[in-house]
């Protein structure tokens, strides 16, 4: 009887140090909830130039990545601009994860892994987040980060991370130079506009114009949020603790 009290005592203690671990690092930490890491597929990411799946100097030879090349020549006013975007079509966002009420999400960072392959021109890369899909659009609001991560030629791989508070980002103007009024807070809890974008200023959503060849891997989603699977073995561990616990009395 004594060895089947130290038995249960024993797991009821292993049981509670697991529950206690896991319940501090779900809160206070940070979860990937998202990632982009091109392995198979572009994963409805765009670009405004020509893009595609590339193994080419890859961060894992064999590994493909996200490839742009970007020159001077194209008409359209975002075919000479280094831009990395979603949605690639306006019939997906209601079923893109990477769009939708950040808010609700925890959403606080997004990373990456970035190459800048120019000839001389280094890349000032930063994040823009709207609730519309284009900054060419007249109506809506687009948030750049103040921040930036510098990128120079032939300088390899390199990581750069933006964080997602009003405090790291600014409003700026569309197209057209309007101002959309809408919150930091209600730009977030509706987001249909994601992209990376090269932009010294950082005082618009459209970019530098850029002429080269640029790579992106490993996009990373961050979320003060764990995934549903991690909240939910926490509080399988809880309900084991309670039950014995019950028993014991």
């Amino acid at each position: 009887m004594k060895s089947l009290i130290l038995i249960k005592g024993f797991y009821t203690s292993t049981l509670f140090c697991l529950f206690a671990c896991s319940f501090s690092s779900l809160f206070g930490s940070s979860y990937t909830v998202l990632l982009s890491d091109f392995t198979s597929q572009l994963d409805d990411w765009g670009g405004g130039a020509d893009y595609f799946l590339s193994t080419q100097d890859a961060i894992d030879p064999g590994n493909s990545y996200f490839r742009e090349e970007i020159n001077m020549l194209g008409g359209e006013t975002n075919k000479n601009k280094m831009v990395v975007r979603r949605p690639v079509a306006s019939n997906i966002i209601a079923s893109d994860p990477w769009l939708g009420d950040f808010n609700a999400r925890g959403i606080q960072s997004v990373e990456l892994d970035f190459n800048n392959w120019s000839a001389d021109e280094p890349v000032y890369l930063r994040l823009a987040l709207s609730n519309v899909t284009k900054p060419m659009i007249s109506s809506g609001t687009w948030w750049v980060s103040t921040t930036y991560a510098t990128f120079l030629p032939g300088s390899g791989w390199g990581s750069a991370s933006f964080n997602i508070t009003e405090a790291e980002m600014k409003r700026v103007g569309d197209f057209n130079g309007g101002f959309g009024q809408d919150t930091f807070e209600e730009t977030l809890s509706d987001i249909k506009g994601f992209r990376f974008i090269a932009s010294s200023s950082g005082d618009s959503a459209l970019g530098d114009e850029f002429s080269g060849a640029i790579g992106v891997d490993n996009i990373r989603l961050i979320s003060t949020i764990p995934e549903p699977c991690r909240f939910a073995v926490i509080m399988g561990l809880f309900a084991t603790i309670s039950l014995l616990r019950r028993r014991r009395r």
